[in-house]
């Protein structure tokens, strides 16, 4: 592993913050479009118009309180915690990939490096939790051997 967990961990906050202005900045739009639409004759268009516009503030609206949750668990994890068995916080090197336990964000890039974000709930992290180094898993059909934790 070339980086390490404080690394990913706070490109990971960094990443959700920016995802968090960005829904609330789309969220204004929306209201100021369905805001300034103005009724017109065609009152059935106005008013489809309207509901699309609040269906999607809604949308941004719970991606801003996925987005906050999804902070404060990160927020609640200490990367510079090691443990000798996988557990919320670990960076897990497999043989395949190498994942970081926290929350489901999936693939990002640090460095030249891949890393795969999981969640504990998600059907891996499932599986990886409680393991030591040098335990394999089987998920579909592969296994996936544990060669290092941090």
């Amino acid at each position: 592993m070339n980086c390490n967990k404080k690394e990913i961990h706070q490109k990971l906050m960094e990443q959700l913050v920016v995802q968090i202005q960005q829904a609330k900045h789309d969220w204004s739009l929306a209201k100021e479009s369905r805001d300034s639409d103005t009724k017109s004759s065609a009152g059935d268009k106005y008013e489809t118009g309207r509901e699309m516009m609040q269906r999607e503030m809604d949308k941004l609206s719970a991606r801003v309180d996925i987005s906050q949750q999804q902070l404060q668990k990160l927020k609640a994890l200490d990367p510079l915690k090691s443990t000798d068995f996988v557990t919320h916080g670990s960076l897990i090197e497999t043989n395949f990939e190498t994942y970081y336990m926290a929350i489901g964000m999936g693939q990002m890039q640090i460095a030249s490096e891949t890393i795969y974000v999981i969640s504990p709930e998600s059907p891996l992290g499932t599986l990886l939790m409680g393991k030591r180094v040098g335990d394999t898993i089987e998920l579909r059909g592969r296994q996936i051997n544990i060669k290092q934790l941090s």
